[in-house]
This record gives C-alpha cells, structure tokens and sequence, in this order.
C-alpha cells in the first residue's frame, strides 16, 4: 500500500514538472527571449533619440535666448530645423503584453535609426542663428574705432573721418536721439572735385559729407536709428536727396547721391559686409 501511493506521487511530481518544463519552454522562455529583444532594440534607440534631443535643446535654447539676431530668416530656419527633428524622432510606446506582439513590435522597431541629416541641419541652423545675433551685437552702438578700422579694409573707400563736436554738419554728436558716432566716408567711384565743400570744416572729407561716398551713423538704439531713417526718407527723390539710406542695427548706412544706383547697392553692400564680419 505504501509502495503504491510512493508511486502515485512520483507520477505526479514527474507530471508536475513535465507540466512546469512544458510550460517554462512553451510560453515562459519565448517571452523572455522576446522582452530581451525588444528591450535591445528600445535601448538603442533611446540612445539616438536622447542624442537628438540633446542638439534639439541646445538649438532651442538658442531660439528662446533674448538675443536679437541681424538676420531674422536664421530665426525662422531655426524653428523648421526644430520642428522637423521633433518629427522626425521615433516614438516608443509601453512594451505589448503578449509575447506574439512584443515579437511584432520589436520587428518593427528594429528598422535602424539615423538622425544624422536632422542633426546636421539642427547644427547648422545653430551655427547660422548664432553668429547672426553676434552680428547684430556687432553693429549695436559699436564705438567710433570700430567702425573707422571696419570701413577702411573696403576696396571702394578712399578715406574716412570721424566727426568731433567741432566738426559736425548736423551738430548731433552725443545729443538725446542723435547719434553715438558718425563716419564719412570717401568712394574712389566719386569725383571728389565735383563734389562742393563749404570750407566750414577743416577736414574737407567732413565738409564735403555724405557726398563724398556715404557715411555710417552710429544710434544708441534701434529707434532712434529708425527715426534717423524716417526723416531722410521724407527727402527722397527729390532736390535735397542725399542718396541711399538703411538701418542696420542701430546704424544708419548712407551712400552718395552721386552715385548710381547700382553704385549706392554696391557700396551699401560692402560696408555692411565689412562691418558685420565675425573675426
């Protein structure tokens, strides 16, 4: 009687772990193996997205950072360049519960990942954008040297003078809205014995003025710049033009009336090139 019930339950035990073994290798082993995968695969491609988030970051920072860039349109590639990487990043949902879709899944999550054309375009719109606004922050109320060694390394000019409080046609140096600085400036392109000179001024290149060439005026801020600007603009075309005129940063860029027009875009041209370079 006890030989047969030691029996029995050995029978059992060895059903119990056949049934356990059946089980551990039909459904339990499949579905580690399974989890493993897919965890390989989420793990790498949470490497990639964190480094794509990284650059992301660092371009929005840049894009959220009060600094006013010279060129708006590096502002606008910024925020494309940010909106297509956060497009284009994959997303990982909750792992599926059954073995059958957690295989599925991670089949379709094994396509391999490469955000290395989103990261160039990320670090170039950053590289764009910043040395943008350190362009502005150049021609922000840049100090008189500044602007006299810029001008003089273009071709076009001849020479340059700084006004002083003594030698001043407008008599706005250093007053409420006038100007910080200005420079006349002499093109090659202009006959200088044609152009008249007051004898006011000791210095012939201030008394002549913006005729000479152009001039660069220096503002404070913005405003007053755009102000200077303004009240030019009420005398083009006419018999008092003193030719071109526009506001970069807070300077004023002029150019001769004696020059033609493509002359003036020419010449406006290099000055603003000359003075916006980064060292």
């Amino acid at each position: 009687m006890k030989k047969s019930k030691l029996v029995i339950i050995i029978v059992i035990a060895v059903a119990i772990i056949a049934a356990v073994c059946g089980a551990y290798f039909a459904y339990f082993k499949p579905h580690n193996e399974a989890v493993k995968a897919y965890n390989t695969v989420v793990n790498s491609i949470q490497a990639k997205n964190n480094q794509l988030d990284t650059e992301i970051a660092h371009l929005q920072e840049l894009v959220d950072n009060a600094d006013k860039p010279l060129d708006e349109t590096t502002t606008d590639a910024a925020k494309e360049a940010l909106k297509a990487a956060g497009a284009s990043k994959v997303v990982i949902d909750k792992m599926p519960k059954s073995t059958k879709a957690i295989i599925s899944k991670t089949n379709e999550l094994s396509v391999p990942v490469d955000y290395s054309d989103e990261i160039s375009v990320l670090t170039e719109a950053y590289t764009n954008l910043n040395n943008s606004k350190k362009q502005y922050k150049q021609v922000t109320n840049p100090s008189e040297d500044f602007v006299l060694q810029r001008v003089l390394t273009i071709d076009d000019v001849a020479d340059a003078r700084a006004v002083t409080e003594d030698q001043d046609p407008n008599g706005k140096l250093h007053k409420a809205g006038g100007y910080t600085a200005t420079i006349y400036i002499e093109s090659k392109k202009v006959n200088q014995s044609g152009i008249y000179s007051s004898g006011e001024y000791a210095d012939a290149l201030i008394d002549k003025g913006t005729d000479a060439g152009g001039a660069v005026e220096v503002y404070a801020n913005e405003e007053d710049a755009k102000k200077r600007n303004d009240y030019l603009a009420t005398y083009d075309g006419g018999i008092f033009s003193s030719g071109s005129h526009k506001v970069v940063g807070t300077l004023v860029i002029r150019t001769s009336d004696e020059l033609n027009a493509s002359q003036q875009q020419e010449f406006e041209q290099k000055i603003i090139e000359a003075l916006t370079k980064l060292d």
